[in-house]
């Protein structure tokens, strides 16, 4: 059994639903090294930064709970439309939670702005349980 992807789930996830709503929206596991912003074409980066099974065991390998820390990081030529972009992404987790993912806690967002591709850029790191499917 594959062990469980849940930022691969995210991406795929969000790209679905934003695919009619949001279609110059881009959710990706890799933000391209030529990325430059252009205004209404955001970015929203899904990472997995990793943690800890919830309950151990050799009998439980693969099929145990997770807790992980996602980080969803909006690029975007705008603060106000990185900022869109990353709470519609929480929302749509929150609501819709894909691959059984359940989100602990919604942090406040970091904002920055990148000095290279002038992009600004909202984040969070969130920590999730993920149940194997």
């Amino acid at each position: 059994m594959p062990a469980p992807d849940p930022a691969a789930a995210i991406k795929d996830d969000l790209a679905t639903r934003w695919a009619d709503d949001h279609p110059a929206w881009a959710v990706t596991l890799h933000v391209a090294d030529d990325y430059r912003p252009v205004a209404g074409s955001p970015v929203l980066l899904v990472a997995d930064d990793g943690g800890t099974t919830v309950h151990g065991g050799a009998w439980l390998v693969r099929k145990d709970m997770l807790r992980i820390v996602i980080r969803l990081t909006a690029f975007a030529a705008g603060r106000g439309e990185a900022r869109e972009v990353l709470d519609a992404a929480v929302d749509d987790l929150v609501a819709n939670r894909p691959a059984g993912i359940r989100i602990e806690n919604v942090p406040p967002a970091l904002e920055t702005r990148d000095r290279e591709t002038g992009a600004f850029l909202a984040s969070i790191t969130m920590p999730v349980i993920v149940r194997p499917l």
